[in-house]
């Protein structure tokens, strides 16, 4: 091979190395599809440069030994042609291994920089949209849920409700977490001051075994969940249960409002509630009332995991309402971490003490 094409083929590697370098840089500071090949080429063109340059200049150094020295020795020359071999043997495609080193590392660092995060951009886009999708599907289905629920509702036409004097009613609210003794006292009030007790659990469990409900399986589904079920249905069914006592004038509602859309709702469609009565007690001493309750009682949410649903929902849900009422000045806290009886007496006798206030305030305006 003569010293001119050598020269040229050492040009054109440098070429093509100047183009594989100005096709490194490429967006998010990858390596653009283009640079490989033109990088692998120049590596290449140059070890056969490289490799045609050492030929050569042994040649020269041959011929320059012949001159000198009239024979070479015959093993002198084995070892010569084991050595080109030796040297030959280490190239990969005539390409070096530390080059092909240097071309893998930079595909491998392209694919984490550019190709890597490509893929996962696009995995977060779908994720988001699946997102989307399935919140749409939930906000469908409780807005279904909703109208079904107040076509599903029996006793009472719109304008029988609307005629209704709901206004002149005493409606307590009976608040507190599940297992504080919210039925227990409304019960002995029932027995000793004449009250009506209305629980919106029973109310909805009673209409969740109505023959011909067709909300009976999404009402089960929210009470096994510790799960609010919609507020059109349960005010439907508290309205239901206080037109079916036109002659009662008390009336305790137990177990609602659960979140402060109820209340403003039940405000907006019923009548706002006279008094709050609350009852307080520690987490620990009702997850144990719960579960000694749950062995005789039946009830599908009396289990641990269920309980777990309904303080969680209590908390972050109910107490905004504790806290709005007791701002208005119409919440009567009543600790429940006592012996039945004495809780009850202190929640008898502020009854009868709102009832004596409720009767000089009628006799005034009289």
């Amino acid at each position: 091979m003569t010293m001119t094409m050598m020269h040229q083929m050492l040009s054109r590697t440098r070429v093509l190395g100047s183009s594989a370098i100005g096709a490194i840089s490429g967006r998010r500071g990858g390596v653009q599809p283009r640079a490989l090949p033109l990088l692998l080429l120049a590596l290449q063109q140059q070890g056969r440069a490289r490799a045609y340059s050492t030929s050569s200049n042994n040649s020269s150094n041959n011929n320059s030994n012949n001159n000198n020295k009239p024979k070479l020795d015959q093993s002198a020359m084995g070892q010569s042609e084991q050595g080109k071999k030796n040297q030959g043997r280490w190239f990969i495609f005539g390409i070096h291994p530390f080059a092909l080193f240097a071309a893998l590392t930079l595909l491998y660092s392209g694919y984490n920089m550019a190709i890597k995060p490509t893929l996962q951009d696009i995995d977060l886009v779908r994720h988001t949209e699946d997102q989307v999708k399935r919140m749409r599907t939930v906000e469908q289905a409780a807005q279904a849920a909703q109208t079904q629920a107040a076509q599903d509702l029996p006793s009472f036409t719109d304008a029988e409700v609307a005629r209704f004097p709901f206004g002149e009613k005493e409606i307590i609210f009976v608040l507190g977490a599940p297992g504080s003794g919210k039925g227990t006292n409304s019960a002995r009030l029932v027995d000793d001051l004449g009250f009506v007790h209305l629980s919106a659990g029973d109310l909805l469990r009673a209409e969740q075994m109505r023959e011909g409900s067709q909300y009976g399986r999404k009402i089960a589904h929210y009470i096994r969940e510790g799960l609010i079920v919609p507020h059109t249905v349960t005010i439907r069914l508290l309205q239901n249960a206080i037109m079916d006592h036109p002659d009662k004038q008390l009336f305790l509602v137990d177990g609602f409002p659960r979140n402060v859309e109820q209340a403003r709702e039940f405000e907006k469609t019923v009548c706002e509630p006279r008094l709050v009565l609350f009852f307080d007690c520690p987490e620990d001493v009702l997850v144990a009332r719960l579960m000694e309750r749950g062995k005789t009682s039946g009830r599908a949410d009396d289990n641990k995991e269920s309980i777990k649903k309904r303080f969680l929902t209590y908390l972050f849900a109910t107490s905004p309402v504790i806290l709005d009422y007791a701002k208005k000045g119409k919440l009567i806290r009543i600790g429940s971490n006592r012996p039945v009886d004495e809780v009850y007496g202190e929640t008898r006798q502020r009854m009868v003490e709102y009832m004596r206030e409720r009767e000089a305030e009628k006799e005034e305006k009289e």
